[in-house]
């Protein structure tokens, strides 16, 4: 193998952090960040040296929303552990991380259409680049992160500018209504 990419997540769960849970934040945790890092833990030694190892998190870690501990907690755990191996595992393996934004993928394909759209058009509207990413934004950054021979303990955000955006107007934005 040349590379291994490890996307593993079970739904996000979202919610204040004293209503929440406890097992769904735990949940959350083993699958994205256990699963990885047995997946990274077992499947490495396979990889042909000069490979590459590539995470995927998401902006909530270093861009936090509103009840969203699980999944900033989880998105910090791994691109730790995308640093902490790419130290560890140079110069055999490169070792990346892929940090997308809000994405148009069949996760939000249970959403009442309406909502969704609005949803989708709502937060295009606040990103510099005035749309959402779409998933063959995220396969040409996983490819670059995967193949780049220079490249090893990086966080790419592919996020057409949500770190730099002013947040969705929340008067119309159907995710943060009460």
């Amino acid at each position: 193998w040349n590379a291994l990419i490890i996307t593993a997540a079970d739904k996000a769960v979202h919610g204040p952090m004293l209503t929440l849970e406890s097992s769904q934040t735990k949940s959350m945790l083993d699958s994205k960040v256990w699963t990885a890092y047995y997946c990274a833990k077992y499947l490495s030694p396979k990889i042909q040296d000069g490979g590459a190892v590539v995470f995927v998190t998401g902006i909530l870690n270093r861009r936090p929303g509103l009840n969203c501990v699980p999944l900033a907690m989880a998105n910090g755990a791994l691109e730790a552990l995308t640093r902490s191996l790419a130290l560890e595992w140079g110069p055999r393996l490169r070792v990346n991380c892929l940090s997308p934004g809000f994405c148009d993928t069949e996760r939000f394909h249970h959403m009442d259409p309406t909502k969704k759209q609005h949803m989708l058009d709502n937060t295009a509207a606040s990103l510099p680049l005035q749309r959402v990413g779409r998933p063959n934004d995220m396969g040409e950054a996983l490819y670059y992160l995967a193949t780049a021979s220079f490249c090893t303990g990086v966080v790419l955000d592919v996020d057409g500018g949500h770190m730099i955006r002013q947040y969705a107007n929340p008067t119309n934005d159907p995710m943060r209504k009460k």
